[in-house]
């Protein structure tokens, strides 16, 4: 949520603080609890919204990178298992296939890594029998591919959850926006009934229903400080 849309929603909560305590006196006017009540549905979807947009892309990266270090450690050591048989094997095109180093597959792009290990698990896969001498076991190739699995669904996950953000960034700025067209054409607009009937009231509204700009009061303050 940008400075504006906080600096506006610390507005709504103190107004509807202030509703509250005073509920008594303009819950008789119709058009105005109406409006009341819809500002305050506003506020809950506003506040649904802001929780996604603050899905934690950093998260999301993270489980990313994990899932790659592990499927890229199951891979390894498939890939040096049979480096060491086409080795021996004399078999140097097979070999080449197979080498690779840690640094090398991580640093390898997300639309090409998956794949790379896909291969090279492909490759071991008829050589079973004949790799168990070398420390390969049926489970090590099960284990990779539940590796492989697993990080290739990860793969479009930082671009799905900067979409949930971006549309979550959309709804709040539309709901920030009726609920500034509630006040402006419909809550204010009732307030006159209560200036003189109810001043306490009146007064307190109109006091909440400023708008702090915190970004300028935190200079103002950080001025007066130094």
């Amino acid at each position: 949520m940008n400075k504006q849309n906080e600096d506006k929603m610390s507005m709504f909560y103190a107004l509807l603080q202030v509703l509250a305590k005073h509920v008594a006196v303009w819950t008789g006017l119709v058009p105005f609890k109406n409006a009341h009540d819809e500002l305050k549905l506003n506020v809950g979807s506003i506040e649904d919204a802001t929780q996604k947009q603050e899905t934690s892309l950093k998260g999301v990266a993270l489980d990313k990178r994990f899932k790659k270090e592990v499927m890229v450690k199951r891979t390894l050591s498939i890939a040096q298992a049979m480096f060491a048989y086409a080795e021996d094997e004399g078999d140097v095109v097979l070999r080449d296939k197979v080498d690779y180093s840690r640094s090398e597959l991580m640093q390898t792009r997300d639309a090409i890594i998956a794949q790379t290990c896909q291969n090279i698990h492909d490759l071991a896969n008829p050589l079973t029998a004949t790799l168990a001498a070398y420390g390969l076991l049926p489970a090590d190739l099960s284990t990779q591919q539940a590796a492989i699995d697993a990080y290739t669904a990860t793969v479009g996950s930082p671009r799905a959850a900067l979409t949930v953000r971006k549309g979550a960034t959309a709804e709040i700025n539309a709901l920030v926006k009726d609920s500034m067209k509630i006040l402006n054409n419909r809550m204010d607009k009732m307030m006159p009934e209560f200036e003189e009937s109810n001043a306490d009231f009146f007064q307190e509204y109109f006091d909440a229903r400023m708008i702090v700009n915190s970004g300028s009061a935190k200079k103002d303050d950080e001025a007066k400080a130094a």
